[in-house]
């Protein structure tokens, strides 16, 4: 549910120039697959549609939502003015501006709960300190498990396994199936982002006792809205960022967001080009298990 709407909300408030359909200008956004791992892409395209008339309701003008299969992909449209704006996690937008420095956050999308971190989950009874007491034993690992949790996992394996590995490893539909086969010990060890594991401890609060948290990551930086500068001229980039800051305040608004537990679009933190870099340190490149 985090990720069903997002394409639909993505288009609240679209302004740049762009491409022309029947007379009408067209805002092109790029969305990377990576946003909605836990959804097919027919539903993600549907979700999408039934806000168009949101956008006439919001700004009068039409958006159009791109999906692509690689955020790298997104970024070079956007560089070759092909896509006006694009959605990024934060790792990913970390990656995307080292490649296209005139890559620019315009707005964060905020999400309840708002971090973005992974974690690694074990039973309460395990004697492992860290992923190296844990050579040979079975991982059990999400489809739906989100990029930046998948990146902690393979950084902490690598600093912490060095040459071992996990004796096996099972797929799981979602990440709280996951959770459960470690609670029933038909795993000893799986990955959540903060999101979902937040969610199983309010969903099943004595199970979740049972079980420990390995490890954290670092939060990582928040999802962005980005653009090329120089692309569009001042006066629409302040119309766009005041216009997204502000559509929690409509009813409309607050309700769609609702549904998807994203709480309100927030100014870029006057940090988040220092987080960028700790994120490129960390993870100096994605993974190549798309």
């Amino acid at each position: 549910m985090i990720r069903l709407a997002l394409a639909a909300i993505v288009a609240i408030l679209l302004l740049p120039v762009a491409s022309r359909a029947d007379g009408k200008t067209v805002y092109r956004i790029g969305i990377p697959r990576s946003l909605f791992r836990d959804l097919p892409p027919a539903l993600v395209a549907f979700a999408g549609q039934p806000f168009s008339d949101l956008v006439k309701d919001q700004t009068g003008l039409t958006a159009e939502i791109v999906q692509d299969t690689e955020a790298s992909s997104v970024a070079k449209a956007i560089d070759e003015g092909k896509l006006q704006l694009g959605v990024f996690q934060g790792h990913e937008f970390a990656w995307a501006q080292a490649k296209y420095p005139t890559l620019q956050p315009m707005v964060c999308l905020i999400y309840r709960p708002r971090d973005f971190q992974g974690i690694i989950l074990v039973r309460g009874d395990s004697k492992a300190t860290n992923l190296g007491d844990l050579r040979g034993s079975k991982l059990v690992l999400a489809s739906t498990l989100k990029d930046h949790a998948r990146l902690f996992l393979h950084k902490r394996q690598v600093d912490e396994m060095k040459d071992g590995k996990f004796g096996s490893t099972a797929e799981a539909a979602s990440v709280h199936e996951g959770i459960h086969k470690v609670q029933d010990k038909e795993a000893d060890v799986t990955v959540a982002d903060f999101a979902d594991w937040n969610y199983f401890q309010k969903l099943y609060p004595g199970p979740s006792q049972t079980l420990k948290v390995l490890a954290k990551s670092d939060v990582f930086p928040p999802t962005v809205l980005a653009f090329k500068k120089g692309n569009l001229d001042e006066a629409i980039l302040k119309k766009i960022r005041e216009g997204f800051l502000t559509v929690h305040k409509t009813a409309k608004g607050a309700r769609m967001m609702g549904l998807i537990r994203i709480e309100k679009f927030d100014a870029v933190p006057a940090n988040y080009e220092e987080t960028l870099n700790a994120c490129r340190k960390a993870y100096p490149k994605p993974l190549n298990d798309k």
